[in-house]
């Protein structure tokens, strides 16, 4: 933990707690964690499948050398903006923006050779995502100054897909051997999303809130984020 987040707790827990209840902003930043696979995400490199449109079962390699996998799993910086309304002190409701970064790995693909030298290959895949979130909140008082959260609603999401590849290293003039055709798409669906956390409280309209939260996005197999954000209440 660093002295500046240390001293911020240390302050907030020591100041005197105002009711929560209103209207309220908030901002903050976290880090998002995407877990999932190429094929589920639609970016497995295209030469290494049977099928161009293949999505779904494990992919089939037609290159015997290949020494990839089909695991991606990447974390970001995330950026939340947050409004809500507290109906007194155990109830609310709250809308906001996620930014969840860019997830992204690389995968060595095998050296393309002739007589004049080799070129080592990788493929990039990468998933960009930003969503529209609704919860319904319920809060419990652990102390004074300390409010724990649970959070139940769903999350409009919208997501950028691109895979391609590219060289590490090369000797120069044309790509020796056939390179894979980039691949970019996008896709938009609704799903469930949840979350916990702690609130902390002061005698001033601000307050400090940590938070981690799911969110259920049907190409992954898992997508969450975890932040700290600064509220202020009106």
């Amino acid at each position: 933990m660093s002295k500046s987040l240390a001293v911020l707790i240390a302050v907030v827990l020591g100041a005197p707690t105002v009711a929560a209840a209103g209207p309220y902003i908030g901002v903050g930043f976290g880090g998002a964690r995407t877990e999932s696979s190429l094929s589920d995400l639609g970016l497995f490199p295209p030469l290494l499948v049977n099928d161009p449109d293949y999505v779904g079962a494990p992919p089939i390699p037609q290159v015997p050398e290949y020494t990839g996998d089909d695991d991606f799993t990447s974390t970001d910086v995330s950026l939340d903006i947050t409004a809500g309304w507290m109906f007194g002190k155990h109830f609310g409701v709250e809308v906001g923006y996620t930014d969840f970064g860019s997830a992204e790995q690389r995968y060595r693909l095998p050296e393309s050779c002739n007589n004049f030298g080799c070129q080592s290959r990788e493929w990039t895949a990468q998933m960009q995502m930003t969503g529209i979130r609704a919860f319904v909140i319920g809060s419990v008082p652990v102390t004074d100054r300390l409010d724990a959260f649970l959070k139940l609603g769903a999350m409009s999401w919208e997501a950028d897909y691109d895979g391609f590849e590219r060289n590490k290293s090369f000797v120069p003039g044309p790509p020796i051997g056939t390179r894979n055709d980039p691949v970019s798409f996008d896709d938009d669906d609704v799903g469930l999303a949840a979350g916990m956390g702690l609130n902390l409280k002061t005698d001033s309209p601000f307050s400090v809130r940590v938070e981690l939260n799911y969110y259920d996005v049907d190409t992954t197999d898992l997508v969450w984020n975890a932040t700290m954000m600064g509220f202020y209440t009106f």
